[in-house]
């Protein structure tokens, strides 16, 4: 590109009377190195300027980003919740075998899993592992090495740990959202969330119950269900005293009892409130900080809504170290349906779910309980 120079710099050079030549076109040569320099700096510094700016915009974030994979999967799912239609190219990429339905993208099934402690406490607490398979095996310590004392001669006794074999099964739930054709054509509302808000709710209030009090052969095992817990049983019929709470606490090993736990549905807490100590002073200490949960010799107080009330003959609390002694097992995979038919009459679509989900007690002595004398 050709530079643009001042005409001046190119002015014949005019020799006057007196005036020497070599002087004359000396100074003439100086003055135009000088007007070409400054030029230069000026053009150098206006090309700068628009290379700053150019730079900026190109830093700047995009007003419309190109989706990513995560993105175009969201997309596809919430399109199909709306209107049951998925575009060829999608459903080959996001659909599951023979289901006609795009799989739930992995930021909508994270969103699930993570509110589902919101309704099921012992998720909060237990361990929580994720599987693939319908089964998870894992060794059990039953004898530990002994040590024993020997002379500096003496022989040494062989001896090795034993070990057992927990089998944790996967159970299947399923439940169904009904929500209106309105909803579904209401494009303000994130209908990937709404349907998942109720998911969590649902399958967090049925596996909570499993729980607590799951069978073991056709849904997870229970904390109540399982032997494998200590118990204590009140001395008085149909009643709990604050010193059977002192002797609950104090009945499990410190290792445990120090990182353990309440769970007790709200009657009980409200009972367990009123309690007070040969001190005179409630056992039951409020919540110092928001979103803490009230405490009980110092342990955290948790609401389990499916525990049983404090009557005669039932098993209204449980205390202990809920991520030693039970174990959840999560086989992550959510699957849609989506039903339009069943529903039609009433304006209303309904979704399914199914997920499997199994939980054990892994490590009894890690747990207690309290039964009320009948």
């Amino acid at each position: 590109m050709s530079a643009c120079y001042p005409s001046a710099a190119f002015s014949p050079i005019e020799l006057k009377a007196g005036d020497e030549a070599d002087d004359i076109v000396t100074k003439a040569l100086g003055d135009l190195q000088s007007t070409v320099e400054a030029r230069l700096v000026d053009i150098e510094k206006k090309a700068g300027d628009r290379l700053d700016k150019i730079e900026a915009k190109l830093g700047r974030p995009a007003l419309i980003t190109k989706a990513d994979d995560s993105d175009a999967d969201v997309k596809a799912y919430d399109e199909w919740l709306r209107t049951g239609h998925i575009s060829l190219e999608t459903k080959a990429l996001t659909t599951g075998a023979g289901s006609g339905a795009p799989l739930i993208p992995t930021i909508r099934r994270e969103e699930i899993i993570e509110k589902l402690t919101t309704f099921s406490p012992v998720r909060q607490l237990a361990q929580v592992v994720s599987v693939n398979g319908g089964l998870l095996q894992i060794p059990r310590l039953v004898d530990e090495v002994v040590p024993v004392s020997v002379t500096e001669v003496a022989a040494r006794t062989e001896d090795e740990p034993t070990f057992e074999q927990i089998d944790i099964k996967n159970f299947e739930m399923a439940v169904v959202v009904p929500v209106s054709r309105i909803t579904l054509e209401d494009s303000v509302i994130d209908i990937g969330s709404f349907i998942g808000n109720h998911l969590a709710k649902k399958f967090g209030a049925l596996e909570s119950s499993w729980f607590i009090s799951g069978n073991g052969t056709t849904q997870a095992e229970g904390v109540l269900t399982s032997t494998e817990l200590s118990m204590l049983t009140t001395a008085t019929t149909g009643t709990i005293v604050a010193d059977e709470i002192i002797d609950l606490f104090y009945g499990l090993q410190s290792a445990y009892s120090a990182s353990g736990s309440w769970l007790m549905n709200r009657a009980t807490m409200a009972l367990i409130r009123k309690m007070k100590g040969s001190d005179g002073q409630y056992i039951w200490e409020k919540s110092v900080a928001a979103g803490q949960p009230p405490s009980l010799l110092g342990r955290p107080v948790y609401e389990a809504p499916h525990m049983p009330n404090p009557t005669a003959g039932l098993v209204p609390i449980v205390f202990g170290d809920l991520a030693s002694g039970y174990l959840i097992t999560d086989r992550v995979a959510i699957d849609p349906i989506r039903d339009e038919v069943t529903g039609y009459g009433n304006g209303i679509v309904k979704f399914g779910a199914r997920r499997r989900v199994g939980g054990k007690v892994v490590l009894g002595e890690a747990l207690t309980k309290l039964r009320v004398k009948a």
